[in-house]
């Protein structure tokens, strides 16, 4: 019997089943790699562009040369300028930039305008001035500290409507400045340190004429009490002693703080006010109730925290008032961190060697 025609052929190998194997021709390595490659090199050269615009835009030198031009958009580079300085430390060192700065903050002092974008660059110039790592910056931060000429401005804003800046607002952004540097680099120059006494004496001193400017000096003097705490020394601590009297409760926090810093007893009698989580003087001036209860813990805990720090800084005196404060506070109806940071204070006070 003879085989069919399909029976006589040999099996097909695996091989004989794929096309011929061609070399690839340049169209396919063009697609394959050449055009890929072409959109990551022009998506490169875009983000570089753009970093290079934008550093263009934020170069620190031109950016000080064009708050000289006093426009109403010059308040915005201050901004810049002051963020830039926080984050960059090798700016705080550069005395050129820290001397365009000053002149820029001068001539806006003498120009006394009191459009509101040139009171909030005078302000953002202040902060950035604060972080330089240059004594040279002192003496116009401290003029700063002083000048108020539109004391008559301050008034109640309008309902639903934020109040107008004023000098009193240059003012305290001043002070916070000085007392940055201060945290920085402190004060070595003698004249400059007597200076520096004298604005914070008359800032301690002011008081206001009426609900509102009452309230904003208060906020002034207590600013002034913080910077008094940094600064240290005999001088400054017999003015905090003097503060510990004044009316407007922050001003008071702050230099019992300011005395802690340095393990002065004297700040005692207020931060066992301030350790006192009932005590509604930490919370007349916020008029919201999530405004009251944020502030009343803050109070607290800095009070904790001061008094951690007396603790480590004097190792002699009876703190046995302060102690019993902390465990009044711990074993109360607080906040469970509070009551953390109350123990920890504690074992602080009982590692003392009076």
């Amino acid at each position: 019997m003879s085989s069919s025609p399909t029976e006589s052929k040999a099996p097909k190998l695996p091989d004989d089943a794929l096309p011929p194997v061609e070399a690839p021709g340049a169209g396919f390595i063009l697609q394959l790699f050449f055009i890929p490659m072409l959109i990551v090199a022009i998506i490169v050269s875009v983000w570089l562009a753009f970093s290079w615009l934008a550093q263009m835009g934020t170069n620190p030198q031109e950016l000080a040369t064009k708050l000289q031009k006093g426009d109403d958009a010059a308040w915005q580079r201050a901004v810049t300028l002051a963020d830039m300085l926080r984050t960059k430390e090798h700016l705080k060192h550069d005395t050129e930039l820290a001397n365009e700065l000053v002149s820029a903050l001068q001539q806006q002092l003498d120009a006394g305008s009191t459009n509101p974008n040139q009171i909030n660059m005078r302000i953002y110039l202040c902060r950035a001035l604060g972080e330089f790592l240059i004594p040279d910056v002192l003496p116009v931060l401290m003029q700063a500290a002083l000048t108020e000429r539109d004391a008559e401005s301050i008034e109640p804003p309008p309902q639903g409507k934020t109040r107008t800046l004023t000098e009193l607002d240059v003012r305290r952004a001043a002070l916070e400045a000085i007392a940055v540097h201060l945290q920085n680099m402190g004060v070595e120059d003698r004249d400059h340190r007597e200076k520096l006494i004298e604005v914070l004496t008359q800032a301690t001193s002011e008081r206001g004429v009426s609900g509102r400017d009452e309230e904003l000096r208060g906020e002034l003097r207590s600013t002034a009490a913080y910077v008094l705490g940094v600064l240290g020394g005999e001088d400054a601590l017999a003015r905090l002693d003097r503060v510990l009297g004044d009316p407007y409760a922050n001003a008071r926090y702050n230099a019992a703080a300011g005395l802690a810093r340095y393990g002065d007893v004297r700040a005692i009698p207020e931060l066992i006010d301030m350790l006192d989580p009932d005590n509604e003087e930490s919370v007349e001036n916020e008029r919201h109730q999530s405004g009251k209860s944020f502030k009343r813990w803050l109070v607290v805990t800095t009070a904790i925290q001061a008094t951690a720090t007396l603790a480590e800084n004097n190792q002699s005196d009876d703190l046995s008032e302060l102690a019993a404060a902390l465990e009044d506070l711990a074993d109360s109806d607080v906040p469970t961190k509070v009551q953390v940071k109350a123990r920890e204070a504690i074992i602080r006070l009982k590692e003392r060697n009076p």
